[in-house]
């Protein structure tokens, strides 16, 4: 059968169709799958977000599949003396962070640190209780508004590339937590970051770690959408040398020597089961809810929604990867 090829959005190269008609995250919504053998990328068609799908998750958080544990971080890390540990003790993302800061910024209390994508404000509350200057920005003015109330005055709302227009060079360090993904074109968000990096800053991005899935993968991350893309290491090498900047990765081995346990994979077949999210209303789709007694199964760690991954793999490999991937730019 003849190769149906598409463009690469992010490198311009050919890109090969690997499913099509994927379920997406709302009812009677369907995304073709490809991926570029250039950079590594697997991207989804049609690559065009949808920011009601977030007005939709955010109003019904606590029950939103995956993202209720953000909830449960958000209220957890009031209660705690030393909110930063219980995150990385819950998801290599947050260990991995910490991880870059102590890493390029042993003087803490000297740098001014940016969050684009803060969401409910967590992590960038934490990072301040750690001693880190931090600001979270976001997009939903509701998000925002959301966080200060719960955590104070550390936020504001915003777009990212206007920003960029007006505030250059501002910052030591900028985060970006699982948010590369879901953007249109990740390339000119990263190289937009660094518009509001002083010299000599540091840009840490973490998302799903394509690298550490198994070869014949073809989706594992979250469902499009709210995801567009699945990026590899090579990837990231790709961007950075693009945009003239270079690129390391965290290394896990300390990591997965401490939380190694089951490792979970899944054919795409198995990511169909459970789907979708919402319906067509934005409402959590019957059967979905996600709650605390089933926390084990939406996701820790990293690992996502395994609720719809129904093979486990079990491993006690100790292994420098994780389904997280964590990239210093600079």
């Amino acid at each position: 059968m003849q190769k149906i090829i598409k463009k690469c959005t992010l490198c311009e190269h050919e890109a090969v169709l690997k499913y099509k008609r994927m379920k997406g995250y709302i009812e009677n919504s369907f995304f073709d799958i490809y991926e570029c053998s250039f950079c590594g990328a697997t991207f989804v068609d049609p690559l065009k977000s949808d920011e009601k799908i977030y007005a939709h998750i955010y109003k019904q958080v606590n029950i939103v599949p995956g993202y209720e544990r953000y909830y449960r971080y958000s209220n957890l890390i009031k209660k705690v003396n030393n909110p930063l540990a219980v995150l990385c003790n819950s998801e290599g993302v947050y260990w991995a962070v910490k991880e870059a800061l102590v890493k390029n910024f042993p003087e803490k209390e000297n740098i001014s640190v940016l969050e684009i994508g803060s969401g409910l404000g967590y992590l960038t509350y934490s990072l301040n209780k750690s001693g880190y200057k931090t600001t979270g920005l976001d997009i939903s003015e509701d998000a925002v508004r959301q966080a200060k109330e719960k955590y104070g005055d550390y936020y504001e709302s915003g777009d990212l590339f206007i920003l960029a227009e007006k505030r250059k060079k501002n910052y030591d360090c900028i985060i970006m937590t699982e948010i590369i993904e879901h953007v249109e074109d990740p390339k000119s968000f990263i190289k937009a970051a660094f518009s509001l990096l002083k010299e000599g800053g540091k840009l840490i991005v973490t998302t799903p770690n394509k690298s550490d899935a198994p070869k014949d993968t073809i989706w594992q991350s979250d469902i499009p959408p709210v995801h567009l893309w699945f990026l590899s290491e090579e990837s990231m090498l790709y961007i950075a040398r693009d945009i003239g900047k270079k690129c390391e990765f965290i290394d896990f081995t300390n990591y997965t020597k401490k939380f190694y346990g089951p490792s979970y994979t899944a054919t795409i077949d198995q990511i169909q089961l459970g789907l979708p999210r919402l319906t067509k209303e934005g409402v959590v789709a019957p059967g979905m809810e996600a709650s605390h007694s089933k926390t084990k199964l939406f996701g820790l760690r990293g690992r996502y929604y395994l609720s719809y991954i129904r093979r486990r793999l079990k491993t006690k490999k100790i292994s420098s990867r994780t389904t997280t991937l964590c990239a210093i730019f600079d």
